[in-house]
């Protein structure tokens, strides 16, 4: 029951905040995963969004801003770049522009830091991004580029690497670039996918790296927890259709595809590791996949079960060498939250007592009860 009130909870607290129908209303454009040729780079949008767009509730950060924001973890982005005039990244090489403007909403979904005025944060606002080029100008990506890209990530240090591009070739190359950074104990995590489009002529999977043996596969789900259609098999879901982010120019845009949810599982793994410095990528991993919560035919991230379970992840001994969870009041989501929670639990408890009067009456029916009596 918990997940469910909590995604309920959520959702109502979205229809109250017009979180997801702010960003209708702005008319905010789609970033593209690539530009066709000759195509000019994508230009700012110049939007803001007036309400906290819908995966941060969805997420739960108001609870996860409590225990931890990333604060001290890197995370790799291994994409198109990054805006560095929109977020303060570290890039490798000449990633610090970004012409698609792909990897920058990427990059600030997992960790545009909390501004006043701003409603768009990343998941992870504490963490580092180290912005790697993995494609050409335009966002075409190979599997020698992302292979270069994984290498790059992996020199410069990061230990969570967030592949927002994909392609169909299994190439060795590829593979032994994914071995080398599990062989460091850094935590690979891919879309399964490329992004949503209209176009019918998208290649079937399955995608690499994510389809590789050691890596974290991702795809998305939307506002209605549902996936796409292409949903990769096996894969771990987490919000990446119609998020929004921050853009090139540091407008607000819309994603939609499995490479933003990946940003979101890579950031979740960011706010672990920030708060349980001694996990290791496998532990990451493993957190990430045992809380996830059955739904829609996909499992879907739990971020703060991953941060707080003890079942799973770095085991008992070193559970307990930490403090007591105190939870402290998160950021104000709106005012509409309080709200949402009393309907919430209004509804439940309805439901909890039709139920019960639904098992309960008909069984003193049979046995003669009365109100008032004793019963035998």
């Amino acid at each position: 029951m918990r997940r469910p009130l909590a995604v309920a909870c959520a959702t109502l607290t979205l229809l109250a905040n017009g979180g997801l129908a702010a960003a209708q209303d702005t008319e905010l454009p789609q970033i593209p995963q690539t530009l066709k040729a000759g195509q000019a780079c994508t230009s700012p949008s110049g939007k803001k969004v007036p309400s906290v767009p819908w995966q941060l509730p969805y997420l739960g950060v108001d609870r996860l801003w409590a225990l931890s924001k990333g604060d001290g973890v890197t995370v790799a982005v291994v994409d198109t770049g990054v805006d560095k005039s929109v977020l303060p990244v570290q890039p490798v090489g000449d990633a610090g522009t970004d012409c698609v403007g792909h990897g920058t909403v990427v990059a600030s979904l997992i960790a545009a830091p909390l501004a006043d005025g701003e409603r768009v944060s990343g998941l992870a606002p504490g963490a580092r991004v180290l912005a790697v080029r993995g494609t050409e100008k335009t966002g075409a990506a190979t599997a020698a580029s992302i292979a270069g890209a994984l290498d790059g990530a992996v020199a410069a240090g990061a230990r969570i690497i967030c592949v927002a591009v994909a392609v169909t070739d299994a190439d060795p190359a590829l593979k032994e670039a994914v071995d080398r950074a599990v062989a460091v104990g850094a935590l690979v995590v891919a879309a399964a996918g490329r992004d949503m489009t209209k176009a019918r002529d998208t290649p079937p999977g399955p995608y690499y790296p994510a389809a590789f043996p050691g890596v974290l596969a991702v795809s998305a789900i939307g506002p209605d927890g549902k996936p796409d259609a292409k949903a990769a098999p096996g894969s771990l879901a987490a919000p990446g259709n119609l998020v929004v982010g921050k853009g090139p120019g540091g407008g607000a845009a819309v994603g939609a595809g499995p490479a933003f949810a990946a940003a979101h599982v890579a950031a979740a793994a960011a706010l672990i590791r920030s708060y349980r410095p001694e996990a290791t990528a496998a532990d990451l991993a493993r957190r990430l996949r045992d809380t996830a919560y059955p739904q829609a035919g996909v499992t879907v991230l739990d971020p703060l079960a991953a941060l707080t379970s003890v079942a799973s992840g770095v085991g008992a001994a070193a559970a307990a060498r930490r403090e007591p969870v105190v939870l402290t009041p998160g950021p104000d989501l709106g005012p509409a939250r309080q709200a949402a929670w009393t309907v919430v639990v209004g509804v439940v408890v309805a439901v909890g007592l039709l139920g019960a009067a639904a098992v309960v009456v008909p069984r003193g029916r049979r046995r003669r009860w009365r109100a008032g009596s004793s019963g035998s």
